[in-house]
């Protein structure tokens, strides 16, 4: 494959060279079974923007180090649905699931100290990522949109939303230090060593999800905002 993906490659070709493409194809709302479409068929199959794919689906490629993409050129509205769809997979799919997967694991939640610590650290961890997802969705989308209409509005700092994405990384490592250090050798391995691979594997995802909304998200609405201000003096 080429350093960076183009919309006339073949989308099977890419999922083949990087299967973590899959969960960016789910949030921009594509299923699979597009035979040998390009990325630019299949985008225009479900009326994605094909420019903001590609600019995110690159950035992953690039091990988040840059954008391919002018973000004047990129679509706010596919970013807000990838970012919201993002946040239904975290909060209604992943979180219950591992700690479905854990408690299975572990023999229940109230099994004995060591266990009750990890399910308090797990829904600790979970509880604070959630209320940052739910005030993006309540609070930041909203706002955004508010700009493709023209209207801005009054004291709402956007840095506020900036750079915020690894304030409770604490939280996560030691959940991650407690189950590899305290388990006792009792537990079923097999199906705890999956849950904390699925652990890592959320805070990998969780990650990558931060960087999408700080490198291209609030750089494309910034350049947004400072036009509508532009066009408001006038």
């Amino acid at each position: 494959m080429p350093n960076n993906y183009q919309a006339t490659d073949r989308m099977v070709d890419l999922i083949d060279d990087n299967y973590r493409l899959l969960q960016v194809l789910s949030r921009f709302g594509m299923s699979l079974g597009f035979g040998n479409k390009t990325v630019a068929e299949v985008c225009q199959m479900h009326g994605v923007d094909a420019t903001t794919f590609l600019a995110v689906i690159n950035f992953m490629h690039s091990g988040y180090t840059q954008v391919s993409e002018d973000f004047d050129r990129l679509s706010i509205p596919a970013l807000i649905d990838y970012l919201r769809q993002s946040h239904i997979y975290f909060l209604d799919f992943l979180f219950p699931r591992i700690r479905r997967d854990l408690s299975t694991a572990l023999g229940g939640e109230r099994k004995d100290a060591i266990t009750r610590l990890i399910f308090k650290q797990l829904d600790s961890y979970i509880g604070e990522v959630s209320r940052h997802m739910r005030f993006e969705d309540m609070h930041l989308f909203p706002y955004v949109e508010g700009l493709l209409h023209g209207q801005l509005q009054e004291g709402f700092e956007l840095s506020t939303f900036s750079k915020k994405h690894h304030a409770v990384d604490h939280e996560l490592h030691e959940l991650k230090q407690i189950l590899i250090k305290y388990i006792p050798e009792s537990t079923t391995r097999n199906e705890l060593n999956a849950v904390l691979y699925q652990i890592y594997g959320c805070e990998d995802e969780l990650d990558a999800h931060g960087k999408a909304e700080d490198y291209i998200f609030v750089p494309a609405v910034y350049n947004l905002e400072k036009r509508v201000k532009h066009e408001n003096k006038r």
